[in-house]
This record gives structure tokens, sequence and C-alpha cells, in this order.
């Protein structure tokens, strides 16, 4: 049986084990920068080599603090809640497909994470030498080496700290391998707000046959279905549905907007329901609206008033969420979870407050829901704050799942 979750009652909690979340980081204490527990996790990234420990074999440590700020790929944002760290030891690769990301351990002293502005400071006890100064956010990482000689605070450049929007392992970048399956409506844009924050590895496909490829999908990290036509006939298609799943289940994210819902409704049902749903295919589909908005999540919040949208307005929406539900899941291991879906952006419409970014997990990945056009109105410009919510909640939901994650 369903546990109903009523929106009006307040935030929406999800249930998962996750790290990287805003509210809380496995490996932090209550002060993310505080030393952690060397055998608690963070969300250093699937594969990635635990650090060697600092000053045991090493002679005359030095006591270090490096200070700079984290930024978006386009270079021109500042970026809260990325992980920073030092280590020794090359990490390895991030998977170039849909993974499981796990947990890592991160020695004590040896990483932070960055603050609602972007800054961040790193106290450590390092041997001089050269180190690997490590700088991530979910499958977006760059490694760079740094010079450790004496004692003292060290600027770290912006250069080694600006997020890459392009792979290049050999460099030490990582990116994430996006996925925009449009339909000939080109509804939302979403791949240009892609554009503008600076992501480069991104395929775009204007014919929706891809969903078909079981393969196909599982080449990709983030797999966007943007708003197109109401009435997709391959949201009924078991074959679309069981992809749609394996691709989640094996770490993949799923990001799907307003009226393409179905691609949510129908292979993940029961965990969301819209306003004016029945049986009936695109059921959902409704008029544009606009709201003042809420970021729900305290990190999203906090990080958008420090880019200067403590205030904003959701705009171009095409759906409304009625329900959030704790329905039957898939857990971490492929073991059954009771999931329930996260709010992390509401909208205040004719007095009604309505969700309107929302996920859930499902084992290893995530899939994300938002009533809006992410890019329709704001083709030209600066990034506006529902496009920089997006970068947020794709790159902060379940960046790592498994055991010594944090329930948040």
């Amino acid at each position: 049986m369903r546990a109903y979750r009523s929106f009006f009652a307040g935030v929406v909690v999800a249930t998962l084990l996750a790290c990287g979340s805003s509210s809380s980081r496995t490996g932090f204490n209550s002060d993310p920068k505080e030393s952690a527990d060397p055998t608690e996790g963070t969300d250093a990234g699937a594969g990635t080599t635990p650090p060697g420990s600092f000053g045991e074999a090493d002679p005359a440590p030095v006591a270090v603090t490096l200070r700079g700020t984290v930024y978006t790929p386009n270079g021109e944002l500042p970026l809260s809640n990325a992980l920073v760290y030092v280590t020794r030891d090359q990490p390895a690769e991030i998977p170039k497909g849909a993974y499981c990301d796990a947990c890592v351990a991160l020695p004590k002293g040896s990483f932070t994470s960055s603050e609602a502005d972007g800054t961040f400071e790193l106290k450590a006890e390092l041997s001089p030498g050269k180190v690997f100064l490590v700088t991530q956010k979910g499958q977006l990482r760059r490694v760079r080496e740094i010079e450790i000689s004496k004692a003292g605070v060290i600027a770290i450049d912006e250069e080694l700290t600006t997020l890459p929007g392009k792979s290049n392992p050999s460099a030490g970048d990582t990116s994430p391998r996006m996925l925009v399956v449009k339909d000939s409506t080109d509804f939302d844009k979403i791949d240009k707000s892609i554009d503008k924050l600076g992501l480069e590895d991104v395929t775009v496909r204007t014919n929706r046959s891809v969903l078909e490829n079981a393969d196909e999908l599982l080449k990709y990290h983030i797999v966007f279905i943007p708003c197109g036509s109401s009435s997709d006939s391959r949201v009924t298609s078991s074959t679309v549905q069981e992809n749609l799943r394996n691709f989640v289940r094996a770490g993949g994210k799923l990001y799907v907007t307003d009226w393409s819902y179905e691609f949510v409704r129908q292979p993940f049902p029961g965990f969301l329901s819209w306003v004016g749903e029945t049986s009936t295919i695109g059921s959902a589909t409704g008029s544009e609206w606009d709201a003042p908005a809420t970021a729900v999540d305290e990190g999203l919040a906090a990080w958008l008033a420090a880019s200067g949208d403590d205030q904003f307005t959701v705009e171009g929406n095409w759906t409304k969420i009625n329900g959030i539900y704790t329905s039957p899941g898939v857990g971490p291991k492929g073991e059954p979870a009771d999931i329930t879906p996260k709010i992390w952006v509401t909208g205040d419409y004719q007095g009604t407050t309505y969700p309107t970014t929302v996920s859930f997990a499902e084992q290893c990945g995530q899939v994300l829901f938002s009533t809006y056009h992410t890019e329709d109105k704001f083709s030209q410009g600066e990034l506006h704050a529902q496009e920089k919510a997006l970068l947020y909640v794709l790159l902060d939901v379940g960046v790592c799942a498994g055991e010594g994650g944090t329930v948040h």
C-alpha cells in the first residue's frame, strides 16, 4: 500500500542513501569543514582511488591552507557544495556511461566543500612535494597537480578549480556525457541552457527512436527528454519503459520537463501525480503559467541567493504536480525500498503551492522532473535562476549511492 505525502504538509525529504546532498555529505561532520572519520565515504566518484595518508611516511609535514573558488564550466558562476580534496594518487577515470557510483573513504583532513559563494578553505598537513588537487561535482571533475613547498596559505588559481565543460582525461578533466532527446516540436530548448552553462559533451537527437535502443542510452550519464508532444506513442512502449528503467537503475539520471511527463508517469508509476491526469496519455497537459518561486532545498536556496537570485519566478510551466507519494522502488543494491521524491523548487500560483522541480532515486540513478521549460524565453543573455537550478539539481542528486551514504 502506498503512503501518500501531500506537498502542502511541508518539505518532502528524499529517503535514499547518498553522498553529496546539499543538506548533508557523508564523510563530513555537522560542519563540512571539520575532519571526518576516514572510514566514512564522500562523493569523490566511482572508481576513485582513496588518497594515501599524509605525513605517515614522509618527513616533516607542513601546515598549509588552500584557498580558492570553484566555478561552473562557463567560468562565470561560482559553484557551491563542490568537493575539493588533495591526494598523492591520481584518481581513476570516471566511467564513460551510466554507472553505479560508490562512496570512497577520504582521509581525515584531506577534503572540504565549497561555500554558497563558491569559496573554499582546506587546511591540511602535507609533506613537501607534488599532490593532486581534485575539484568535483557529480561527474564534473578537474584534477591538477600543485606543489607543496612550505607552510602557509596557498592561493589556488581559479583555472585549477573551474570545472571542465568537456572531457579530456589525459589532462585531468571529466564532464558528464549528456543526451538530449527531442521531437519535432522542440518546445523546451534545454540544450541552449546546457550550452550557456559551458557544458559541451552533449548529443542532441531530434528523433526519439533512440529511446528504443538500450545500449545507446547506457553510453550516457544524463538523458534529457524535454517538453514535446503530449501524445507521443513511445511512452506506452514496454521496450522504451524498460530501457528508461534500466538506464536509471544502472546509475543514469533521467531529466524530463512538463508535457513530456508521461516519460516519468509510465515507466515510474506511483511517485507523482499531476492535475488533470486520467488513464488517457497526455491528459495532464495544461496552459502556461508563471509563479513566484521558492527554492525548498537549503543548499540550492543559499547558492541562488549568493548569485543574486534570492527572489525569482519559475516561467513556462505547462503542467502541475498535485501529489508526492512514498512508493515501492529499488534500493542501491537492487533491494526493495520505499522511496519518497524530494522537492527542490515550488511555485505559488493563484494561492496554491505546487512543486515545480522534484527528484527520486531508483537503484543507482535518479529521475528528475520539472513542470517548467528550462530554456524557452531565455534563449539569449545571462543564466536565469531556473537554468542555474538545472545544473545544481543534476549534479547534486545521488552523486554517491551505497553503503556509507547519508539519508537525506
